[in-house]
C-alpha cells in the first residue's frame, strides 16, 4: 500500500532504506557550548529505531566567530575539531539502528538570530550585534546588524568547508547546507535583506554567489562522492520584496550544476514564520506545489515538506511524482515509530501530529527543551524510549472520563498491566471538549487523538470501555476498584454578570460547536480567547454576522504564537467585528452593555444570539464521594486545573506511572 514510501532510495551515492526523511527539529538538548549530549543521542536513536531512512539534525553552527549570535540557545556546533568525538557517538548510535544521518549546518543566523552570544554569560553585558549581508534589520528580531565584509565572507566560505570535512570524519552520511528560515545564507539570497552593490549582491548570480561558494568549499573538503543537500525556501511569501518561485527555480538549476545532490524545499522566513512550521490552519501538503515546481526544473532528487504527517498523503505525493522524498519533522516528534507502524499495517495506530506547534511555539521559542502535545516521552527517551515499566502489583483501576487525560491514563495503566474500566458519559472517546474543539475550520485534525486511542484500545484485552455511563454519587457507592482516577474535564465558565444566564438565545460556545444549541441572527461571542475566536470563525464561515467582545487588549493572547499569527489575519479579513479592551457590564433585552476601558465609554451592542466563551473550570462533582470511598484516588487533566491538551495528556501519563 505504501510502495513509494517504503522502497529504498538514493541521494547521490547514499542509499536510504526508504523515502522518508526526518526533518530538523530544534531540541535544546545540546550543552551550552554546543556539544552533543546523551539525551540528544537518545532522541535521535529512538527515531532511527522507528524506521526512518535519513535523519537531519537540528541546526548546527558552522562559524561562531564571524556570526557570534546563536539563533537558538544550545545549538550544536561544528566549527572546531573538539565537536567531532560526540558527533561521532551520535552517528554511530544512529547507524546501529539502520538509519542514515546528516547535519544541518549554517554559517550563521544572520540578522534574524534571536538567541544570545555563544559566549555564555555575556547576554546583557556586551552589545554584540547580529551580522548580515547588509545592515538591514529583521523586523522580528529587531536587533542591530553589522554588514559582513568581503574578506569575512570569504573566510566564512573557507571555514564552512572545514565543517563538511569534520562531518565526514564524524561519520555523517551527507551534509545539509542550511539556506532556509531566513538565516544568513537565505539573507544573501533575499532581496529584502541583501542590498549589496558588490559581487555578493544585486543579480541572482551575485546573490547566489555565497551559497555556491559554500557548496564548492564543501565539495573541495569532502570530495564529489559525499552528498551535499541544500535546504531552502522556494518562496519567502513576502511579495516583490523577497525571493519567489520563479527566481528560485533558476537558483535550483545553478545548484544542480554546482554538484548539489538534492534540494529540500521549504518556505518562508521569520516575517512569514508560520510557513516554516505550517500550523493547523494550513492545508495538509501545503508546500508540495513548491517542491513540484523545483522537480520540474531539475533532475536531482527533490524533497517535499509541509504537513505531510498522514502516510496516505505522503505516499500520494511520491506516487504522483511531485517529489522524490518526503521530509517530516513534527510527525517524528509525535510518533517515533512512524515508518515501523506503516510497515506493520498499523497506520491507524500512529500518533498523528496535529500541527499545534506546542513543540516549537510554546517550548523552543521560550528557550525550553522540546516537548510534544501528544507524546509525553519526547525528551525522556532514556527513561521511556523503549516503553514504560510494568506495575509491581497489578490493580483494578477505574477511570472516569474519556477526554485526553482519561484516555492517556487508561492507555498507560493498561500497558503497565493493570485491569482498567473506563467510564464515559457520551457514546464515544473524546465526546466532550475535544469533540467541540474539532468543529471549527481547520480543527478536524484533532480527531487524530480519538483515532489513536481507538486503535490502541482495540488491541488491549485488560481495558473495558463503558460508554453512555454517567457516573453519579449513587453509582460510586457500588463501585469496586483498587484505585480510581477522576478525569471529568472542564465545563464552561458562566461569570456573574447582571442579566447573564443560559437561555434560548444565550448559549455556550461548546454547545454551538457540537450542534446542541443553535446560533441565529446577529451573533456576539463573549470572550476572545482561543475558544471564542474559533467559534466566531466557525459561525462567520457559515455566513453569519458575528462580533467578538474581549476584555484584553488583543485576541487570543494565550494562543501558541505561530497559530496566533495565522488565525488573527483570518479573523481580520473575515469581517468579524472585534471589540477588544471591552468589559461586559450587563446583559438586558438582547443587548450587551460593555465599557471600553481605553476611553471609559459605554457601548450597547445588540445581538440575536449571545455565545459565551469565557473559558472553562474543573468538573469535580464526584470528588468528595470518591475520596470518602477510595483510599487510592487521583485527579488528572482539567479536573485538576484547566489548561490544554498537552497538559491533560501529560498528567494522565505521569499519573499512570504512580499507580
Amino acid at each position: 500500500m505504501f510502495k513509494h514510501l517504503l522502497e529504498p532510495g538514493k541521494i547521490g551515492n547514499m542509499t536510504l532504506r526508504n523515502h522518508v526523511i526526518m526533518g530538523p527539529t530544534e531540541t535544546h538538548f545540546a550543552t551550552s557550548d554546543g556539544q552533543v549530549t546523551q539525551r540528544e543521542i537518545d532522541y535521535y536513536v529512538r527515531r532511527a529505531k522507528g524506521g526512518v531512512g535519513l535523519i537531519v539534525t537540528h541546526q548546527i553552527a558552522g562559524n561562531t566567530k564571524l556570526d557570534p549570535i546563536d539563533p537558538y540557545p544550545r545549538s550544536l556546533r561544528l566549527d572546531d575539531n573538539a565537536y567531532i568525538p560526540m558527533l561521532c557517538e551520535l552517528t554511530e548510535a544512529v547507524h546501529l539502528e539502520g538509519a542514515k544521518i546528516a547535519p544541518l549546518v549554517s554559517p550563521g543566523g544572520g540578522a534574524q538570530a534571536l538567541g544570545t552570544p555563544y559566549d555564555s554569560g555575556s547576554e546583557g553585558v556586551y552589545d554584540i550585534p547580529n551580522v548580515g549581508p547588509s545592515e538591514i534589520q529583521c523586523p522580528v528580531a529587531q536587533k542591530k546588524v553589522r554588514k559582513l565584509t568581503v574578506d569575512e565572507i570569504k573566510k566564512s566560505v573557507e571555514v564552512f568547508g572545514l565543517c563538511a570535512r569534520r562531518a565526514k570524519i564524524a561519520g555523517f552520511d551527507a551534509f545539509y547546507i542550511h539556506a532556509h528560515c531566513g538565516y544568513l545564507i537565505a539573507e544573501f539570497l533575499s532581496p529584502y535583506f541583501n542590498n549589496r552593490d558588490d559581487e555578493y549582491g544585486g543579480s541572482l548570480e551575485n546573490s547566489a554567489r555565497f551559497l555556491l561558494e559554500l557548496v564548492a568549499s564543501c565539495k573541495k573538503n569532502v570530495g564529489d562522492d559525499f552528498p551535499i543537500v541544500v535546504r531552502m525556501a522556494i518562496d519567502e511569501y513576502i511579495g516583490e520584496a523577497g525571493r519567489g518561485v520563479e527566481e528560485t527555480v533558476e537558483l535550483a538549476k545553478m545548484l544542480e550544476k554546482a554538484g548539489v545532490a538534492a534540494i529540500d524545499c521549504g518556505a518562508g522566513l521569520f516575517m512569514t514564520m508560520p510557513l516554516i512550521c505550517p500550523t493547523i490552519y494550513h492545508e495538509k501538503g501545503c508546500l508540495v506545489p513548491l517542491a513540484e515546481a523545483i522537480k520540474n526544473a531539475v533532475s536531482i532528487p527533490v524533497i517535499a515538506q509541509g504537513r505531510l504527517q498522514d502516510p496516505e498523503l505522503a505516499e500520494q505525493v511520491l506516487a504522483d511524482g511531485k517529489a522524490d522524498f518526503v521530509s517530516l519533522s513534527r510527525a517524528w516528534i509525535a510518533e517515533p515509530d512512524w515508518v515501523n507502524k506503516i510497515k506493520a499495517g498499523d497506520q491507524e495506530g500512529i500518533r498523528r501530529c496535529v500541527s499545534c506547534n506546542h513543540c516549537i511555539g510554546n517550548r523552543i521559542f521560550n528557550n525550553l527543551t522540546i516537548r510534544c502535545t501528544l507524546n509525553p516521552t519526547v525528551g525522556r527517551e532514556l527513561k521511556y524510549g523503549d516503553g514504560i515499566p510494568m506495575a509491581a502489583k497489578k490493580k483494578h483501576v477505574v477511570v472516569i472520563g474519556a477526554g485526553p487525560a482519561g484516555l492517556e491514563v487508561s492507555y498507560m495503566l493498561a500497558m503497565r498491566g493493570h485491569c482498567v474500566d473506563l467510564y464515559e458519559k457520551s457514546g464515544e472517546l473524546c465526546g466532550g471538549q475535544i469533540k467541540a474543539a474539532m468543529c471549527p475550520p481547520g480543527k478536524s485534525v484533532l480527531a487524530n487523538i480519538q483515532r489513536f486511542y481507538n486503535a490502541q484500545f482495540s488491541k488491549i484485552e485488560n481495558l473495558t470501555i463503558h460508554f453512555n455511563y454517567k457516573m453519579t454519587e449513587e453509582k460510586i457507592a457500588s463501585l469496586q476498584a483498587d484505585a480510581v482516577v477522576l478525569a471529568t474535564g472542564g465545563q464552561p465558565v458562566i461569570p456573574k454578570i447582571p442579566g447573564l444566564s443560559l437561555r434560548e438565545n444565550i448559549v455556550t460556545a461548546d454547545d454551538v460547536l457540537i450542534g446542541k444549541s443553535e446560533a441565529t441572527g446577529r451573533v456576539l461571542v463573549a470572550g476572545g480567547g482561543q475558544i471564542g475566536i474559533e467559534t466566531a470563525h466557525y459561525l462567520r464561515e457559515k455566513g453569519m454576522e458575528v462580533g467578538v467582545v474581549e476584555l484584553l487588549p488583543e485576541l487570543a493572547m494565550n494562543e501558541e504564537p505561530l497559530t496566533r499569527l495565522t488565525i488573527l489575519p483570518i479573523i481580520a479579513k473575515s469581517g468579524i467585528e472585534v471589540y477588544t479592551s471591552h468589559k461586559i457590564q450587563k446583559v438586558e433585552n438582547n443587548k450587551l452593555t460593555a465599557l471600553d476601558i481605553n476611553n471609559n465609554e459605554t457601548k450597547e451592542l445588540s445581538f440575536d444570539t449571545l455565545v459565551l466563551a469565557f473559558g472553562t473550570k474543573p468538573v469535580r462533582y464526584l470528588e468528595d464521594s470518591l475520596k470518602a470511598k477510595f483510599q487510592e484516588y487521583y485527579m488528572v487533566g482539567d479536573a485538576v486545573s484547566t489548561a490544554n491538551i498537552q497538559k491533560a495528556i501529560e498528567s494522565g501519563f505521569f499519573t499512570a506511572l504512580k499507580i
